[in-house]
């Protein structure tokens, strides 16, 4: 697990921005393109912003693939154009960021505290 991550907070425009780039890149995906190709239609002036865009589709159709649709990594890997190393990568952060993220949630909920029903 990665430690000591910090998760970007957007403003109202970064995430209409991300928003739109998203589906863009899907919806070129959708058409046939491969993942980096589709990725270039999306203009975007902060690139660090861009970066988190790109690696943000690139979860979002594993989520969908491999856990979703239950291909195998290769498959995926093969239709979107994409190795495997950079594939297993993301596919490693985003298991981290759903166990950082659930962690984080827990611990907002109830700080210090077990759940308790009624």
């Amino acid at each position: 697990m990665r430690e000591g991550i910090k998760y970007k907070v957007f403003s109202k425009e970064e995430d209409r921005i991300h928003k739109e780039s998203i589906e863009t890149i899907r919806t070129n995906l959708g058409n046939g393109l491969k993942f980096d190709l589709a990725c270039e239609f999306v203009v975007v002036e902060d690139p660090k912003l861009k970066e988190l865009i790109v690696a943000d589709a690139l979860k979002i159709e594993i989520a969908e693939l491999h856990y979703g649709k239950r291909l195998p990594l290769a498959e995926v890997s093969r239709r979107l154009g994409v190795s495997m190393e950079r594939l297993l990568k993301a596919n490693d952060e985003m298991i981290d960021d759903v166990v950082n993220t659930a962690g984080a949630f827990s611990d907002n909920a109830s700080p210090g505290k077990r759940p308790t029903t009624h």
